[in-house]
């Protein structure tokens, strides 16, 4: 029984030494909480003004595709217009109605392309809204 009793023995020593320990840890990891806490509590004017950069940053991106999602539509209508005319001259009478349907198929290409487009931009601006509740909602988790 002498082997049992050892390993009694250093089990039991081994139990009072972690008891010991995490008594002498626990002020150092109440000292890191509160540390952690500061941190977020200075860090949330940088997070908020973060936020709203990235905010106004997409809807400066959503302006600034406007005129070039106009000028795509533009193109389109006038290269669907030269297609029809150079279609329309090449055959004469019976090409206007292929002339047309060129033109409306390249109104709607234009159109999908802009919704596209549009799509892309709200894209850009909901990723930058959850990014934002993210960081918010980081912040409230690490401040408790």
């Amino acid at each position: 029984m002498g082997f049992k009793e050892t390993l009694q023995r250093w089990f039991g020593t081994a139990k009072e030494t972690a008891a010991d320990l995490s008594e002498k840890a626990q002020p150092h990891v109440d000292k890191a909480v509160q540390a952690t806490k500061d941190a977020a509590e200075k860090a949330q004017p940088h997070i908020d003004k973060a936020m709203e950069k990235a905010k106004e940053t997409a809807a400066d991106l959503s302006e600034k595709a406007q005129p070039h999602i106009e000028r795509a539509k533009e193109k389109m209508g006038e290269m669907a217009a030269d297609a029809g005319q150079k279609a329309k001259h090449a055959a004469g009478g019976p090409a206007e109605s292929a002339a047309e349907a060129t033109k409306q198929a390249a109104d709607t290409a234009a159109e999908k392309v802009a919704d596209a487009a549009d799509a892309a931009v709200d894209k850009v601006a909901d990723a930058a809204d959850a990014a934002a509740d993210k960081v918010a909602e980081a912040t409230d988790d690490s401040t408790g």
